[in-house]
């Protein structure tokens, strides 16, 4: 495979990951990250509770094992060298019943498994001499789990890109792909202005890449277009249309309509889509004779001019647009992206309150009811996640939401399929998902000590989460290969942590083929 010139699109932190492997592998080659946000790691990468996660509770043997092992085996060398923060302080998984006991026996016997060094059960006098404030009736203790910043770590790793001689063209979208024989083309625009930053909190840093950004479309050449590709990029909303296909609502209705609730919120919905394009925008919605204008379009605004360039290769770690990229380019829409908020909070308490980390046992039947008190990187306390489906993909303003997104998430029958499996569970979970106060008193049960007054709302994140057509989590690396166009569809839990391993397994892939990606 002749590589001279290469894209990666997507500057979190497997795509600058991966962009460093490209540039070690092929010292000679032009290597470039495209991003529509205005800096790397600007959404999940970044907003992090800071954990390295070990995986404690994956399948022995698994990829998911495999690649957080081999994560922070990479990772520990590069961070001491770096002199990126990172601070081995250990973990408590707190167990409050029976069921949560059983529960970490068994997440012990796969840690076992899985080679985690120091891993073993404590009592509860051994487990308050660990830290003092937890409380259960069992733990599991993992000694060597740290804290980082992620924020700084893909700083870093661009640095390195660019000192290799790769080019960040931040700011600029890719919308759509054409597969050719020997090459790839790439179509671009500049960036719409982004809505709403990202709140970044006390733990991790916002500063920009630290390579600068290149902002300048240029055009490619054409070549011969391969016969499966679609000259028009589609996407879930449709072509050139700013709503969704399907009409949510009737879907919606047809399973809450009689709930008073949900008429509350369709009502209150429908009052602010009325007066605004969004709420968070200030901007007033265009009459509806103006709405079929280009002019009222914002993506057809002349200075959004879409332009081309060609590529060698190009992989796509496009995280929460990855299946949309993926349609656009003519794979299969499986799995598709569901996006979910994770609200963290913030508490200056005493060192002695909290030494390192202490988390509730996971529910296998309860996905997104992790929950941890973190000692973080720069000394404050970190609560969270509280995870909700998110109401846009890119929305992290308190209360905004994209009709688009949202039709997308309701439209699909995976979403309805996934909810019924976690329906009890998630039931139980409602409040505390919806109610800072009961979110803390959640996270109280393990940790009394958490003064509930002086909680205050931290960094939000957006998690990409696949989910595939019976409903099922999609947790492990997924890729897609046609041609010199390769699609990362999903990413293991333990992402962050496992990027410079993901990176060496996507590369693997790519570069050497399916047999040779596991070794």
């Amino acid at each position: 495979m002749s590589i001279s010139r290469v894209a990666v699109v997507g500057a979190g932190i497997v795509g600058v990951a991966l962009a460093r492997e490209i540039t070690s592998r092929f010292p000679d080659a032009e290597v470039t990250v495209f991003d529509k946000a205005e800096r790397v790691a600007a959404h999940q990468s970044g907003h992090t509770s800071g954990v390295v996660d070990p995986a404690l509770a994956a399948q022995p043997g698994s990829p998911e094992a495999k690649l957080a092992h081999r994560g922070v085996e990479l990772l520990v060398p590069f961070v001491s060298e770096r002199g990126i923060p990172y601070r081995e302080c250990g973990q408590l998984l707190v167990a409050q019943n029976t069921d949560e006991a059983d529960r970490l026996e068994e997440i012990l016997a796969r840690a076992e498994a899985n080679s985690i060094p120091g891993v073993r059960l404590l009592d509860r006098k051994e487990m308050r001499e660990i830290e003092p404030n937890a409380r259960g009736v069992l733990a599991l203790y993992a000694p060597h789990t740290a804290v980082t910043d992620f924020t700084a770590l893909t700083e870093a790793l661009a640095s390195d890109v660019s000192a290799a001689g790769g080019t960040f063209r931040l700011s600029t979208e890719v919308t759509g792909f054409d597969v050719m024989s020997n090459e790839v083309r790439l179509r671009m625009r500049a960036a719409a202005p982004e809505q709403s930053e990202p709140p970044v909190g006390t733990e991790g840093s916002d500063g920009d890449s630290a390579s600068g950004a290149d902002r300048d479309i240029d055009s490619g050449s054409d070549g011969e277009i391969d016969d499966q590709v679609h000259e028009a990029p589609r996407t879930y909303r449709g072509d050139n249309t700013t709503g969704p296909v399907i009409d949510f609502r009737d879907e919606l209705r047809s399973r809450f309509g009689s709930q008073d609730w949900f008429n509350q919120v369709e009502d209150t919905i429908g009052n602010i889509s009325d007066r605004f394009t969004n709420p968070a925008s200030g901007r007033e919605r265009p009459a509806p004779h103006e709405r079929d204008r280009p002019a009222a379009r914002e993506h057809e605004r002349p200075d959004r001019a879409e332009g081309t360039e060609v590529f060698d290769l190009v992989i796509v770690c496009a995280g929460l647009q990855a299946d949309r990229l993926a349609v656009a380019s003519g794979f299969d829409d499986d799995p598709r992206i569901v996006p979910f908020t994770s609200d963290y909070y913030a508490v200056d308490a005493p060192a002695e309150v909290v030494r390192g980390i202490i988390g509730a046992v996971p529910d296998p039947s309860s996905p997104f009811s992790e929950r941890s008190v973190v000692r973080g990187i720069r000394g404050g306390l970190v609560l969270g996640p509280n995870t909700i489906v998110s109401l846009g993909r890119e929305r992290y303003d308190k209360h905004g939401f994209d009709l688009g997104d949202m039709g997308s998430t309701v439209g699909f029958k995976g979403f309805w399929k996934f909810a019924a499996q976690t329906a009890k569970t998630a039931a139980r979970g409602a409040k505390s998902a919806v109610s800072t106060s009961a979110f803390v008193e959640e996270i109280r049960k393990f940790v009394p000590a958490i003064d509930a007054s002086a909680v205050r709302a931290d960094s939000r994140g957006i998690r990409a989460q696949a989910i595939d057509a019976e409903g099922t989590l999609v947790d492990e690396l997924r890729v897609t290969t046609r041609g010199r166009l390769t699609m990362v569809r999903s990413l293991p839990k333990s992402g962050a942590t496992s990027a410079l391993a993901t990176a060496e397994r996507i590369a693997n892939q790519v570069f050497d083929g399916p047999a040779d990606a596991d070794d």
